[in-house]
């Protein structure tokens, strides 16, 4: 009888209802660990059936099915296979470090030593919310030009402090893991936050990760720090130029707090999006008067053109001036001649 009354209880949970009821629990957030891979070069999630089956059994968390013996979780299992919620996959060798990489099974009978790929998602509800909010998110950055100033104002302190934490946490973390690097060890902070194989939650864990640096690395580390030590005698020795340094980054930081960076022309844009875009009397004669003055390049080629025609005109005035003392000296010396020619006629008359 308890038998027949347990049959009963798990026929419930073949059906179309009551797998979908299993599913969404197994997939929810009281449902079972599971494990990323990639499939068909698609970022999947899968579990062992052995795994699946000891947590319909023995797990008690609240929404469990009805679920007590071995036999009942594997008809269930089977049903869900059958009905395509999940499909058995292979492990594949290879693919790259801290990546499992599976392929379709051809054999799609469950068995607890075999791996299961899920297709059922679960509910989309979140995901559509997200999907909602990345829309809406888009929208307002595309009419960012159109914001009122207090909204730019707020948006630009909040990128800049976004900016400015994370520029000092990955310089903290580069510094924390050099230093741990001259000491013969790989400290890090968040090892995986970059690594764009992984999903979002999974970048951040673990949180630190403290291992021995591989060997062979001493002369790296002695000249690292030779490079420190010439750093601190540089800034001790040279304290006008690293203050100067030190100076302009602060300055820089209070332009970033006090907007001086952000210009508001779009605001003005904003202002007389409902004004035609015909230009004024005022400002057509404006640009004519614009266009009637010379341009500096034209300037200067009219100077340039003024001073060899004003260079042209001195040497020719000096040729003149050269050729009038010519003369001068030729009709200089032309007068003696003409007076040694003259007769000398005094005695021959006497």
């Amino acid at each position: 009888m308890a038998s027949n009354a347990g049959s009963s209880d798990v026929s419930k949970y073949e059906t179309e209802e009551g797998l979908k009821e299993v599913a969404a629990f197994l997939r929810g957030r009281n449902g079972m660990p599971l494990r990323p891979a990639i499939e068909v070069d698609k970022r999947v999630e899968y579990f062992k059936g052995e795994k699946l089956v000891n947590f319909l059994v023995t797990n008690t968390k609240k929404g469990r099915p009805a679920i007590k013996t071995e036999e009942e979780a594997i008809r269930v299992c089977k049903a869900l296979l059958r009905h395509e919620y999940f499909h058995r996959s292979e492990k594949v060798k290879g693919g790259g470090a801290g990546e499992r990489h599976l392929e379709v099974s051809s054999n799609n009978q469950f068995d607890p030593a075999g791996y299961f790929t899920w297709i059922f998602l679960g509910s989309q509800r979140l995901s559509h919310l997200f999907t909602a909010l990345i829309i809406i998110g888009f929208l307002l950055i595309t009419c960012f030009p159109i914001w009122p100033r207090i909204l730019k104002v707020w948006m630009w302190y909040l990128s800049v402090t976004l900016l400015v934490i994370m520029v000092t946490f990955l310089t903290i973390r580069c510094l924390l893991f050099f230093f741990a690097w001259i000491a013969g060890y790989e400290f890090w902070v968040l090892p995986r936050l970059f690594d764009e194989t992984l999903a979002f939650a999974e970048s951040f864990t673990p949180v630190w990760t403290f291992e021995k640096g591989s060997s062979g690395q001493g002369y790296y580390r002695v000249v690292a720090v030779g490079g420190v030590i010439a750093f601190v005698i540089w800034a001790y020795n040279q304290p006008t130029d690293f203050d100067t340094f030190i100076s302009a980054q602060s300055d820089f930081m209070s332009d970033l707090y006090a907007g001086k960076l952000l210009s508001d022309v779009s605001e003005k844009s904003k202002q007389d999006i409902d004004k035609p875009k015909v230009q004024s009397l005022e400002d057509i004669l404006k640009e004519l008067d614009e266009e009637d003055e010379p341009s500096d390049e034209e300037q200067e080629a009219e100077r340039r053109m003024e001073e060899l025609l004003a260079g042209e005109l001195d040497e020719d005035e000096r040729y003149e001036e050269e050729e009038e003392e010519e003369e001068d000296e030729d009709g200089d010396k032309a007068a003696p001649e003409q007076e040694d020619k003259r007769p000398q006629g005094g005695g021959g008359e006497l």
